[in-house]
């Protein structure tokens, strides 16, 4: 599979590394508004300074949007109006109204497309997955969630650099908790019950708190959680713990690793990185399973739209 990238900023580096580590894709072309870019670019991959001749000329078999957040629907829609295969950052967009329009356009010209929700395919979260579906632990069913994306994005009054690109704190994190989420409670049996934004209009992102409060069911199990994401608190906390009727899992979504707590047994600690960077690591999980179904012919559209809907739902939360 041949990969075109669009857009050539920090997160770009993380996916070429990984895009390197994957057997079955390559990347093979690129356009950034920066030509200075270029420099970052493997000497195979060709870079075009006109985005309408990169995607008129390209070779790639579907092109990776890692564009600004806000930019996601202007420059995904440009992608599927000239009849070539989008592969967006998560989030897809910024609003229901936008990804129903990418949604309509992709399956109107009969078009695959995918969304790389990339921290559901962090290791401390395949691991756990795995352990799962193996029985290993036996903590019976789940109860309750707390997911939490913190970044200090909102610092004096101020935003600072880490927010350039991104739209808003629960825009970004969020879409990152529910995608975690996705991978052990199915969508479908979740409903938001609550969402609290803090807005600042003076600033230049959407909300710098955003708090989701969800029902579920689980193996006939009804339980409630929380995803809380926060640009104010001055650090890098990426944590998502769940609760269930024999113990509880807490899952390190910035340092990988794990902590299970057995009811009536020690803590046991997993650490789960390795010698590659965090988002290298997600981003070869990514890679590996968008080849997989690239080559079925399939997509993670449903997907996509469940966990967007849940996302979008806060804004019209009472």
């Amino acid at each position: 599979m041949k990969i075109g990238l669009i857009g050539i900023g920090k997160i770009a580096n993380y996916q070429m590394q990984a895009i390197s580590h994957t057997q079955g894709i390559s990347l093979v072309d690129a356009h950034d508004l920066d030509p200075v870019r270029a420099e970052e670019l493997p000497g195979s991959v060709t870079f075009y300074e006109d985005f309408d001749q990169l995607l008129k000329r390209s070779t790639a078999d579907a092109f990776l949007v890692s564009t600004p957040t806000p930019t996601h629907f202007e420059v995904a829609m440009k992608v599927i109006e000239a009849d070539r295969v989008a592969i967006v950052e998560k989030p897809l967009c910024i609003s229901a109204e936008q990804e129903d329009a990418l949604r309509t356009a992709a399956t109107t010209r009969k078009l695959p497309l995918y969304t790389a929700f990339h921290p559901s395919y962090g290791r401390e979260v395949e691991w756990w997955v795995e352990q799962r579906e193996k029985k290993n632990f036996d903590l019976g069913k789940l109860i309750g969630f707390e997911s939490c994306f913190a970044d200090p994005y909102f610092l004096n009054g101020e935003l600072t650099l880490g927010a350039v690109g991104k739209a808003g704190a629960w825009i970004d994190g969020g879409a990152s908790s529910l995608s975690i989420l996705a991978r052990l409670i199915d969508p479908s049996s979740m409903e938001l019950v609550d969402g609290r934004m803090t807005q600042i209009p003076s600033l230049k992102c959407s909300e710098v708190q955003g708090l989701g409060i969800y029902r579920f069911v689980v193996d006939d199990q009804p339980g409630f959680g929380i995803v809380d994401t926060n640009w104010t608190l001055g650090k890098n906390h990426k944590m998502t713990r769940l609760w269930y009727e024999n113990g509880s899992i807490e899952l390190d979504h910035a340092k990988e690793y794990a902590r299970l707590n057995h009811r009536g047994g020690d803590e046991l600690v997993f650490n789960l990185a390795t010698d590659k960077p965090r988002l290298v690591n997600h981003y070869c999980g990514v890679f590996a399973n968008l080849t997989e179904m690239f080559e079925k012919g399939e997509d993670n559209q449903e997907l996509s739209c469940k966990l967007h809907k849940l996302l979008f739902a806060t804004n019209h939360a009472k």
